[in-house]
């Protein structure tokens, strides 16, 4: 990556960065860069809402082939209105390949009934959790916190039968955390397995924790 650590070097990542495309090494430079630049963190900030006003619930389609196209176009829509976002000043480099390593996959969320509650999981089927004193932009869950409740690294996406609105926030050092309806997602170390939500009425760290339900209502 030209100008390797800089802002100029930098920014121009920033929407493939966002979108999970980016390659393996050049993550590692913006991420590095990101910890310790404001200036470039409230540039992602900015742009980290944008991907969401495109994201819509897919229309259920016969066949995966179809499902993984629409998932496809949309991670495309969302690089296009990048690009358009920040045509003041620098340009986003979204097409092309790195050659440096594959490209990230985004974090689809699926649905699971547990009980007699369908809850929003992540794709390997753990239970996902929203706390009471996050923000639809900002987490509060940092430090000790966010090693028992671990963040859901965005983007996202969705999976058959998950609605509402997918979006993601910039946590303090610059990674990237999915949201669902404006809740920054978690899943916590008390689930040993898929199926299980003990973490669900749990208060920890300052505040309640709850499981996600389908349309996204409070558990």
């Amino acid at each position: 990556m030209d100008d390797a650590g800089t802002c100029a070097g930098i920014r121009p990542q920033l929407g493939v960065y966002l979108t999970g495309a980016i390659a393996p090494a050049d993550r590692v430079v913006v991420v590095r860069h990101l910890t310790a630049c404001d200036g470039c963190r409230a540039e992602l900030a900015g742009l980290a809402g944008l991907p969401a006003l495109l994201r819509r619930p897919p229309v259920q389609a016969a066949g995966r082939r179809v499902a993984r196209r629409r998932r496809r176009w949309l991670l495309v829509a969302a690089a296009f209105v990048l690009v358009v976002a920040a045509g003041a000043g620098w340009a986003l480099h979204l097409i092309g390949p790195s050659g440096r390593g594959p490209r990230a996959e985004a974090t689809m969320l699926q649905t699971r009934t547990i009980g007699d509650v369908t809850v929003l999981t992540d794709d390997e089927g753990y239970t996902l959790y929203w706390f009471g004193p996050d923000s639809a932009t900002k987490s509060a869950c940092q430090g000790s916190c966010a090693r028992s409740w671990l963040p859901v690294t965005g983007p996202a996406t969705w999976g058959p039968g998950v609605t509402g609105s997918i979006g993601a926030i910039v946590r303090p050092g610059g990674a990237l955390q999915a949201t669902y309806d404006g809740h920054p997602l978690y899943t916590t170390t008390a689930d040993t397995g898929p199926g299980q939500t003990k973490g669900n009425d749990v208060w920890s760290h300052g505040g309640e924790w709850h499981e996600v339900t389908v349309p996204g209502r409070a558990g």
